[in-house]
């Protein structure tokens, strides 16, 4: 158990016998009245949002969350498959677990996937991944002092802009979080 102003961004609390995941907080403290916690959660079965308020002397049950190393197998309709890198143990992912961060997943590329009470809860995205660039356009010299950026499209068919000295064929570290270059490896 925690206090409420000890939730943070992230963490996964049980409310009502389910378990969330909060994903926005503030503090408020109003002019009258006792200060509040105002938190978004996301409840982690079924997806939805909600908007709930905590005193700031209330209880929250937080609930550990274990992170496992799994690799991704391969995708099976609207699941992912990872298998358990001690156990060898295949687990299935419901694509709304990954979210948005599928275009990063590569077959035989192992995860740190969060588990609570072995139910999977989540995948902890790495910072920065290295992909190989599949088509890029070719470079036009310009007489300007600073790099202009152009799309190039990458073996998982993102697009993300790059300098003009990447080619078909280069490597390049990328930012998970925002899709953006990072450097040629």
């Amino acid at each position: 158990m925690i206090i409420a102003t000890q939730i943070r961004e992230g963490i996964v609390i049980r409310l009502n016998n389910e378990l969330y995941r909060v994903t926005w907080v503030m503090h408020r403290t109003p002019g009258k009245g006792d200060a509040c916690m105002q938190t978004k959660l996301k409840n982690i079965v079924n997806q939805k949002n909600m908007e709930h308020r905590f005193r700031s002397s209330d209880k929250v049950d937080r609930v550990d969350v274990k992170t496992e190393s799994m690799q991704f197998l391969y995708k099976e309709q609207d699941q992912f498959v990872f298998m358990h890198d001690e156990t060898f143990e295949q687990f299935y992912v419901a694509d709304v677990l990954v979210e948005s961060g599928d275009d990063f997943l590569k077959e035989g590329e192992s995860y740190a996937i969060q588990v609570v009470e072995s139910m999977i809860v989540g995948i902890e995205w790495p910072k920065t991944m290295v992909f190989l660039v599949t088509e890029a356009p070719p470079e036009i010299k310009r007489a300007t002092a600073t790099s202009s950026l152009r799309p190039v499209v990458l073996e998982n068919g993102i697009t993300v802009n790059a300098p003009g000295f990447i080619k078909n064929g280069d490597r390049i570290r990328i930012n998970t979080g925002d899709k953006t270059y990072v450097e040629r490896v």
